[in-house]
């Protein structure tokens, strides 16, 4: 043996001794709490004992390679965390308060969840609303496939408005805004689903009232005899097969409803009306209808001043002589003192052409210096239409060629009996050539073709709104022709 070894085995000795003294001491327990043992450097449980209050020891599973310790976990409220309470359920800690539900959530008692607490929380599509407590839909995108949001403060929901939501065998009708039966598993009892009306109708005697019988090439239920009418007043119909009324006793009127009459046709007609036509005719108490009322009354008998005569008033019920307005009154008279008299109140209501009306007192004259109408085409008449404010005019259609004096003008008022203030407007030689200009004309004035009726084509100075333009308005008869006349 070498020297080097001989040294190994000389210190060998104490060092042993060392070693076996150290691993003495490695081999001591620590002080683990009853119910617990050492698992590497840490303690764990054994038993439920070795665990704080409210927590249970969960062993690991030996066959599956975990070690024989276990842990400790809380099955109970009080180790669980603030706002928490322990579920059997799902056996561990879960959210029991607002304290530990998300921002703007709060803790919803009844449904044992956090919810939304206003707006900002709220899916796209639903508002927040405060007397709910909730999101709630308010948009057609959070409303399920072919329902729609009703806005309407009564519904505010969402409300079928397709087929898809509408149950078996029926169908979205757009016009009533409901699901109405498309087949005939849906109709009543001896109902079939007729396609061309889209709605049940009847197919048999047994969907007839007592003593009809359904006839099939009409499609509807006819009556048999008189007594499928309801006797004495009412009689069937046999070449139509619909009940006729023989009398007024005949006719009952809805519940709620106005009072009916029998017509001349057999039909019950209601006394109710919107015009004379809905009145029974008779030439010994004559009727009209009063629409104050929606009534049918007798002609001598009044609610309106309108029932009655021009120069008549309705008083108590009936027409006597006097007026409110001129215009209860005949033509070319007025109300004065609540009665109508032989009165203008303008040119136009003068009974002779040509007449000016003194307002004052409701006469009509007329005017000197006037050369309304005057035929320019005779002698010096040209002449003196200019010197009186007037000018030389031509009337446009049916072939009218004679030439009239038209007196300057600004308003209807200007004018005498017969005649009203008239534009005047200037006739060309050249499509597109220049017109005499006029300050108040609204661009350049051309002039420009237009298809006169009954006339052809004619060229006038027109402006820019391309219509012909109105250069100064002038006294023109309102009936087209020279000499005037007046409304009868």
């Amino acid at each position: 043996m070498s020297a080097p070894a001989r040294i190994a085995l000389l210190l060998a000795g104490p060092l042993a001794v060392a070693v076996a003294l150290a691993c003495a001491r490695t081999s001591l327990e620590p002080d683990c709490p009853a119910g617990m043992t050492l698992q590497g450097t840490q303690c764990v449980c054994l038993t439920d004992e070795g665990c704080p209050h409210g927590y249970i020891c969960q062993k690991g599973d030996a066959d599956a390679g975990q070690a024989a310790g276990g842990i400790c976990v809380c099955q109970d409220t009080s180790c669980c965390p603030a706002g928490y309470e322990f579920s059997n359920v799902s056996g561990t800690c879960v959210c029991a308060d607002s304290a530990c539900c998300p921002v703007d959530h709060r803790w919803d008692e009844t449904a044992k969840r956090c919810a939304c607490d206003n707006q900002s929380c709220c899916p796209a599509g639903y508002t927040f609303d405060s007397s709910a407590g909730g999101c709630r839909c308010a948009a057609d995108q959070c409303c399920p496939a072919g329902f729609i949001y009703d806005p309407d403060p009564a519904k505010q929901t969402c409300v079928c408005n397709a087929d898809s939501c509408c149950p078996l065998d029926h169908k979205w009708d757009p016009v009533t805004k409901t699901c109405v039966c498309a087949r005939d598993s849906c109709c009543p009892l001896g109902f079939t689903y007729n396609n061309t009306i889209s709605a049940c109708v009847c197919s048999g005697d047994f969907c007839c009232p007592a003593r009809f019988r359904y006839d099939v090439g009409t499609n509807r239920c006819v009556c048999i005899d008189d007594a499928s009418c309801g006797g004495t007043h009412n009689r069937c119909d046999q070449a139509t097969g619909t009940c006729r009324c023989r009398d007024d006793l005949g006719c009952t009127p809805p519940p709620g409803g106005s009072p009916q009459y029998c017509n001349a046709l057999g039909f019950c007609q209601s006394l109710a009306c919107t015009s004379d036509r809905d009145c029974p005719t008779s030439s010994t108490n004559p009727t009209f209808c009063d629409v104050t009322t929606g009534t049918c009354i007798p002609t001598a008998v009044c609610t309106l001043d309108g029932h009655c005569p021009f120069g008549q008033i309705c008083t108590a019920n009936r027409c006597v002589n006097g007026c409110r307005r001129d215009d209860g009154c005949p033509l070319r008279q007025a109300c004065i003192s609540g009665q109508c008299q032989d009165w203008c109140r303008d040119n136009q209501l003068c009974p002779q052409p040509n007449q000016f009306c003194n307002t004052s007192n409701g006469t009509c004259a007329l005017r000197s210096g006037r050369v309304d109408c005057l035929d320019c085409g005779v002698g010096n008449n040209a002449s003196t239409c200019g010197q009186n404010n007037g000018t030389c005019l031509v009337f446009i259609g049916e072939g009218q060629t004679r030439q009239f004096c038209g007196v300057d003008c600004q308003t209807d008022a200007d004018c005498p009996a017969g005649y009203d203030c008239d534009g005047v407007i200037f006739g060309c030689f050249g499509e597109g050539s220049a017109c005499q200009s006029d300050p108040g004309a609204p661009g350049n004035i051309t002039c420009k073709s237009f298809n006169v009726e009954n006339e052809g084509v004619e060229l006038f100075c027109a402006d820019a709104t391309g219509q012909p333009h109105t250069y100064f308005r002038s006294c023109a008869p309102n009936s087209g022709f020279c000499p005037a006349s007046v409304s009868p």
